[in-house]
């Protein structure tokens, strides 16, 4: 494989914990949602007795899982000179992905505290940290000449530095030729910032990642409507869009194309945490491997049902090399 995948990203460290869904409504948390948190709730939901401390970051897993698969990968993002950071860095080398970001002396790296209720469906409190400060002079032009892919979070898109660094990396990957990838994130992300994604969308994407709620987020629709989604991601003649959909599988818009890939069965579900990132690494590694698209879809929607009968978003090793991606 000689397609390589630039990701950037949150750098965060995942706290696992199992909650009831009394605990949701004692806190006014919306489930499945992500809610960013202050220093002062971090310290009370670290009281939550952790199931697992992992490191996370929708973009990060996606990339450290495809650098397990043997893809080419690196990632950019920024973490605290403490104990989380070095965490982060050394879990993400492990995977032979190269992190080209920023150890930030002094700053604190982001945590997030993922609360899984017993339908396994999870919810995250996210403090942030250092971990979204990245800006234009993290994005060098060098890092962008041997890649083929651009991938980025709309996590990211809530601070004008980082918007702005983003900005400039989408440039430099057009100059550059790289295609560029992007993932809704949340529907409340998308909520906060529907103008600028529907921008992106229509001008400077080539794929785009969604969840049914996010995509009826993006065209401000209560219900699943695939001719209004047709018509929006048909604005941009260069677009792949991607639609997952649970246990409906997921679909593919791609030049006024339609492909519709069945979901992979499920002995039980665990966890959902992550779903979305390993859909994404499994398209992904069609992607580098040439395959159709509804190869591409049978590879995302494979990882996704893997990722969400372990606890967890990420993979260990060993478990990578049981997937049967051929």
């Amino acid at each position: 494989m000689t397609k390589k995948i630039i990701g950037i990203g949150n750098a965060i460290v995942d706290i696992l914990c199992k909650v009831q869904d009394g605990f949701l409504h004692e806190h006014s948390l919306i489930k499945n949602s992500m809610s960013l948190i202050d220093d002062d709730t971090a310290n009370k939901l670290s009281l939550l007795k952790p199931e697992k401390i992992t490191c996370g970051g929708s973009v990060s897993n996606a990339i450290a899982t495809l650098g397990q698969l043997g893809c080419k990968t690196s990632f950019i993002g920024k973490v605290g000179s403490d104990n989380f950071g070095t965490k982060f860095i050394s879990e993400l080398e492990k995977t032979g992905t190269q992190f080209i970001g920023e150890s930030a002396y002094g700053r604190t790296s982001a945590k997030s505290f993922v609360m899984i209720t017993p339908d396994a469906h999870r919810t995250m409190c996210t403090f942030l940290g250092c971990a979204s400060e990245i800006n234009e002079n993290d994005i060098d032009d060098k890092n962008f000449k041997d890649a083929h892919y651009l991938y980025l979070e709309g996590y990211l898109w809530d601070r004008e530095e980082t918007i702005s660094g983003l900005k400039k990396a989408i440039n430099l990957a057009k100059k550059d030729g790289l295609k560029i990838a992007f993932s809704l994130s949340d529907s409340f992300c998308v909520a906060r910032h529907k103008k600028d994604f529907l921008n992106l969308v229509i001008n400077d994407l080539d794929i785009v990642f969604a969840n049914e709620h996010e995509a009826l987020e993006l065209i401000s629709r209560p219900d699943f409507s695939v001719e209004i989604l047709g018509k929006t991601f048909a604005k941009n003649p260069n677009l792949t869009a991607i639609v997952t959909r649970s246990e409906k599988g997921c679909m593919i818009f791609d030049s006024g194309n339609l492909f519709e890939v069945a979901a992979k069965p499920v002995e039980k579900m665990v966890d959902t945490t992550g779903a979305g990132d390993a859909f994404a690494a499994g398209f992904f590694y069609g992607l580098v491997n040439d395959f159709d698209l509804e190869k591409c879809g049978y590879f995302g929607n494979l990882l996704a049902a893997q990722i969400i009968q372990k606890f967890g978003a990420r993979f260990e090793k060993e478990e990578t090399l049981k997937l049967k991606l051929v």
